[in-house]
């Protein structure tokens, strides 16, 4: 009889394991949306992740990243930048859709995750699925905010998103700018992301409707009522082939390209293309774009390194400059949902935001300036 009763409890554990039976919180998946959404019909199957080498070539660097295989990196974007930052948001028959400014925008803010490497900067994960955006979202106390979602976080209700993304990652606007064309003119200093993630609660929501992925992170009527104003609808229409140019948008539509990719792995790895395309002056990174097609002497990357660390230093003056005078404007008139002594909290916690962001950046610069000089990747 004991016997029988042991078989019964063991085929009891067997058959919860099978069917995800669990007592545990919800965890964070280690595949994000690789594999778990449908199988598409052949006919719409545009090919594996490296129908993006070609496509992406011209306009950043393939490198491989360990744990992460084949990974891309911009070159034309400004110093500090941050994905999800030049473009802007509108809502779509798949929630709020990012449309960005970049030519090459259509794939990485759509596809795949970004991650922030200390040693490489914002560098984009290929993924197989489309989505309206791959962000995280914060809301509350008239603030929006949203962050790149990192590989291998779900985005499944339930799921703490904001535990595997770091404070600097987040950019944060006043709800009534959310939709505006200019969005990044009214993001505010990352050091305060600390103080805005507090007083915010994470609403990231996305779901599967008629196998498509859509955001339901943020209820747009909520907005609304909030800006007591209305936002515009758009439907996205789709793009055949990969775009050449920006997404277009032309009266109530947006044509985005947006097809599936097979689950099976790349078969070759990515072209090394030297572009000519001109590069956008506005906010570049300096000395950071396409190549020239012909190598830099070291003399001249000594001295455009030396431009990059002197346009850091001021940018990182300008910023504590900015922070200092928030600060003393809260001090003089505090917050309505900060007593006097949160807000001093509050003050010291951004300015060990700001010391650790900007030191981690000007590490970042080192280590990449130290590659260029031992000629490990391209030098630009």
């Amino acid at each position: 009889m004991k016997l029988n009763v042991l078989w019964v409890f063991v085929l009891v554990l067997i058959t919860a394991g099978a069917l995800g039976i669990s007592g545990c919180a919800v965890t964070v998946q280690p595949t994000s949306e690789q594999g778990r959404y449908y199988q598409p019909p052949p006919s719409q199957v545009q090919g594996d992740v490296s129908f993006f080498y070609d496509q992406l070539a011209p306009y950043g660097e393939w490198f491989e990243l360990r744990g992460y295989g084949w990974v891309w990196t911009p070159y034309d974007v400004p110093d500090g930048w941050r994905p999800y930052t030049h473009g802007r948001w509108i809502y779509t028959n798949y929630g709020w859709t990012w449309v960005s400014d970049w030519e090459w925008g259509w794939a990485p803010f759509h596809y795949g995750r970004w991650l922030s490497d200390p040693y490489h900067g914002w560098v984009w994960i290929p993924g197989r699925e489309w989505a309206p955006a791959w962000v995280a979202w914060h809301y509350g106390n008239g603030w929006v905010g949203w962050a790149s979602l990192p590989p291998g976080v779900d985005w499944r209700t339930g799921v703490n998103t904001s535990a595997y993304i770091k404070p600097h990652w987040w950019c944060f606007t006043e709800e009534r700018f959310l939709f505006e064309p200019n969005l990044r003119r009214n993001i505010v200093l990352s050091a305060r992301n600390v103080t805005f993630l507090n007083i915010t609660r994470n609403v990231t929501n996305y779901t599967i409707i008629q196998n498509q992925v859509v955001n339901r992170s943020l209820s747009v009527e909520q907005i609304e009522k909030s800006v007591q104003r209305s936002i515009p609808r758009y439907r996205v229409v789709d793009h055949e082939k990969a775009p050449a140019v920006r997404d277009q948008m032309r009266g109530n539509e947006i044509k985005m390209y947006r097809r599936p990719l097979a689950e099976a792995a790349p078969t070759r790895t990515p072209p090394r293309v030297e572009s000519s395309k001109p590069v956008e002056k506005t906010d570049q990174r300096p000395g950071v774009g396409p190549p020239s097609g012909q190598r830099a002497s070291q003399q001249e990357i000594f001295q455009r390194q030396e431009s990059e660390r002197h346009q850091l230093n001021t940018r990182h003056q300008e910023e504590r400059s900015k922070l200092e005078e928030t600060h003393r404007r809260e001090k003089e008139r505090p917050p309505n949902w900060l007593s006097p002594r949160e807000t001093r909290k509050q003050h010291e916690a951004e300015r060990r935001s700001i010391d650790e962001q900007q030191d981690q950046e000007r590490k970042s610069l080192q280590q990449r300036h130290e590659r260029e000089q031992k000629g490990e990747g391209r030098r630009r």
